[in-house]
């Protein structure tokens, strides 16, 4: 991977990044500086741990629970005066018809999550586009509402996933949130900046890249360790994610956060898991809502924090950030073929 400074949102104008030169004092207030709250929406039987364990024709005949789970985390929302940014599933807007747009009309932007979860690396160009072309149709048709974001299921965008950049961007996207900047035996580009960028994959395209919340404490050597949401938001001490975000908006950086629908349910069915995959969907499910109810709590504007806004109403801030900072070059040369023409 090659990075490459900037000067400007896409052209590449020097070759040294001017490192007196803090591009977050130039266009935040840090002391202001709003967290992005994201959902993947998306079914349990969905996850990466039942991938293998359930076959895809299965999924519609286990019970559904995300509506219900939808619900009580808008209702959260709503008593913290948060508005985020939901990225949906296709086969969730096909199997709960209206969800989409209750999510809507409460305030929050939809994104695209894919239609079927699958990882990058089980995709190439032309699969993917369809992919992408039919979440983003699925999502619009329901709401009305221009959908501009895309993460990747199980943040699959990586150096060997380099070729879906320009794939993305094809498919209409203006904002990427896939790449995680951190090491995980599944995913991650752990020299990818731990604020905005421009991403380039192995085409001509750039893509606004925005990562999920990291912290690096200096007994870390340097190291940026996940403190953003998922499994480490209910398996670690909810004081990891509560020092990432003093740390980020200290620093005058983006905090954004994710989570699942099903990590707020207790009662989620027993799936046919391995006992590794049992341990880290179902554990700490019981007390997830009241921690979300603390984060919330800490970032709210009331309580002197960040404040909760949707990503897409902050992209004129990441762009310039991004446009200050680092071109990040994530191709390897082993792109999948030609680059596919949007439908």
């Amino acid at each position: 991977m090659t990075i490459i400074s900037t000067e400007c949102l896409y052209e590449v104008t020097t070759i040294s990044k001017r490192p007196t030169d803090n591009p977050l004092t130039h266009v935040m207030d840090n002391t202001r500086t709003p967290g992005c709250v994201t959902i993947d929406v998306e079914e349990y039987y969905h996850i990466e741990a039942a991938h293998g364990a359930m076959d895809r024709s299965q999924w519609w005949s286990w019970p559904t629970r995300v509506e219900r789970q939808i619900e009580g985390l808008l209702a959260l929302f709503a008593e913290h005066d948060a508005r985020g940014t939901f990225f949906m599933l296709g086969d969730v807007v096909k199997r709960c018809p209206g969800l989409a747009r209750r999510i809507a009309d409460a305030g929050h932007e939809l994104a695209s999550h894919g239609t079927n979860h699958d990882r990058l690396h089980r995709m190439d160009p032309t699969t993917l586009l369809a992919d992408l072309v039919t979440s983003k149709r699925l999502i619009e048709d329901e709401t009305g509402q221009a959908v501009v974001g895309y993460r990747a299921p199980s943040f699959s965008l990586t150096r060997e996933t380099a070729w879906a950049v320009d794939v993305i961007r094809a498919a209409g996207f203006e904002y990427d949130s896939s790449i995680f900047p951190v090491y995980h035996p599944s995913y991650g580009v752990p020299e990818a900046p731990d604020r905005p960028f421009y991403v380039r994959g192995d085409g001509e395209n750039s893509l606004l890249a925005i990562p999920p919340l990291t912290w690096s404490p200096g007994w870390a050597g340097g190291k940026k360790l996940a403190v953003a949401g998922g499994g480490y938001f209910r398996l670690l001490p909810l004081g990891l994610m509560r020092r990432g975000l003093r740390t980020a908006k200290r620093e005058g950086r983006p905090a954004v956060l994710y989570f699942h629908p099903w990590e707020f349910d207790a009662d989620l069915p027993r799936m046919p898991l391995s006992r590794v995959n049992r341990l880290r969907t179902y554990t700490g499910l019981g007390r997830a809502t009241a921690r979300l109810d603390r984060i919330l709590t800490q970032g709210s504007v009331g309580r002197g924090g960040m404040g909760w806004k949707p990503m897409g109403e902050m992209l004129d801030q990441f762009r310039a950030i991004a446009g200050r900072g680092e071109l990040v070059e994530l191709g390897t040369g082993t792109g999948q073929g030609a680059k596919p023409q949007a439908a």
